[in-house]
């Protein structure tokens, strides 16, 4: 699905400012973090870089975004070219990572685990993400909650899915994001547990599952419309830690 990415280019940026799921993620992310100062951390699927700066803004050090798609690299070396924050790119498949120059004490992975095509391609991410990490270090992704599909409906936050079509192991969504001209893009609806089981399998003891918070109302969006986000969230928060 790497040439997606590399067609949506700036649309997807537009999605991540504007889109109500988006702010959800990235408060709770950022809640999640706590202290980073210090800390060496591995932004996987860092897409053009929103949440690798962030990590680099709140202290830690080194920091590194990796990304399958060329475009999204290229777009977030534009940002760093602009205002450097320290943060290295490599283009690279999270399923196949390649040596990287140490292991890192933090791994963030904002919707990855969702475009792994097969259980194999799963496990085989999270096991780089394993190797990736130091001794006691810590994974923190977002992961799609599976979508009551035709029911399910996100358009005020975001995101309007299309169709589910059935796969061998896993379906396949079919979606979009809500940005004028839509921005159309594909992932796959793996249930919570089948994260669980990858992450386990890859040596992770233990795995935590935590409800995606809002940000304060403002003069956008008031606490009725965060109270019908968090009734019908888009994601969840997954952290694993490695002993």
């Amino acid at each position: 699905m790497t040439e997606q990415y590399d067609a949506i280019g700036a649309r997807f940026e537009e999605s991540k400012s504007t889109a109500a799921f988006s702010a959800a993620d990235t408060f709770t992310l950022s809640g999640a973090l706590g202290d980073v100062t210090g800390l060496s951390a591995l932004d996987l699927a860092c897409g053009y870089g929103y949440n690798t700066r962030l990590l680099a803004e709140r202290g830690a050090g080194p920091v590194v975004g990796v990304d399958v798609s060329v475009e999204m690299v290229r777009l977030a070396q534009k940002y760093e070219a602009r205002s450097p924050t320290g943060v290295d790119y490599v283009i690279a498949d999270v399923t196949d990572l390649p040596p990287l120059p140490h292991r890192f004490d933090l791994a963030t992975a904002v919707y990855l685990f969702n475009y792994a095509s097969s259980r194999a391609a799963l496990r085989s991410m999270f096991r780089g993400i394993h190797a990736a990490l130091a001794d006691h270090g810590r994974l923190l992704a977002i992961v799609p909650n599976p979508t009551p599909f035709p029911e399910g409906n996100y358009e005020e936050f975001g995101l309007r899915i299309l169709e589910r079509v059935p796969g061998e192991e896993v379906p396949l969504i079919r979606q979009e994001f809500t940005t004028d001209p839509p921005t159309p893009l594909e992932d796959y609806e793996w249930q919570l547990a089948d994260y669980e089981l990858a992450a386990t399998q890859a040596g992770f003891p233990t795995v935590r599952w935590s409800p995606i918070r809002t940000p304060p109302p403002d003069g956008v969006r008031d606490e009725k419309f965060w109270q019908r986000y968090r009734d019908h969230p888009v994601s969840r928060l997954m952290t694993c830690d490695r002993r």
